[in-house]
């Protein structure tokens, strides 16, 4: 019987989270909070784009573990720098942080426009686009510019381009157990 209770509370804990990790939103919002009033907990259910201010001037790691900008589920914290291309990025876990060392502008673009996108082969963190041209005319974007001092959370799924080619970007990436769980059964 505590076996079955069991099995029934762990069900409804991934079906919960499934739908949680799956939700998007169909529209362009950029949201705007400053550093000390974000709670880590909180952003694995934003669903637009977050621009976090006021961050201190050291790098990413110290203000995300000084500020604890991650759940407390989170699992697999990894930091690292990419050297921006032209191709798409894109991300299914649970957070992702960018701080760049300059002014920057990042196109963002809503996960309901993926179908117009070809994935390329993936490099170790993040997943890579590309738009094709015939279909540049169906997909909307937002340009956001993301200052020095300034961290960008891309939720789940957003697909985003940095203008800037061939400059390096501090990225932190996370996932939670149950986004590392789906990510193996499912194919987004």
């Amino acid at each position: 019987m505590i076996l079955k209770v069991f099995i029934i509370i762990i069900i409804i804990l991934i079906l919960f989270h499934y739908n949680k990790y799956n939700k998007t939103v169909n529209d362009y919002e950029i949201e705007q909070q400053e550093l000390e009033y974000i709670d880590g907990n909180t952003l694995y259910d934003n669903l637009n784009p977050l621009v976090i201010t006021f961050i201190e001037n050291n790098t990413l790691k110290y203000n995300i573990e000084t500020y604890k900008l991650y759940s407390s589920i989170s699992i697999n914290l990894k930091y690292f720098l990419i050297n921006t291309t032209d191709n798409y990025l894109r991300h299914t876990g649970e957070l992702l942080l960018i701080r760049s060392n300059k002014d920057i502008n990042i196109e963002l673009i809503n996960p309901k426009y993926i179908k117009f996108f070809n994935k390329n082969n993936n490099n170790i963190n993040l997943e890579n686009y590309t738009l094709p041209n015939v279909n540049f005319k169906d997909v909307v974007s937002i340009d956001i510019l993301l200052h020095e001092y300034n961290i960008l959370m891309i939720p789940r799924f957003w697909l985003f381009k940095f203008s800037i080619i061939d400059t390096n970007v501090e990225i932190f990436k996370c996932e939670n157990i149950f986004t590392k769980l789906f990510n193996i059964f499912t194919f987004n």
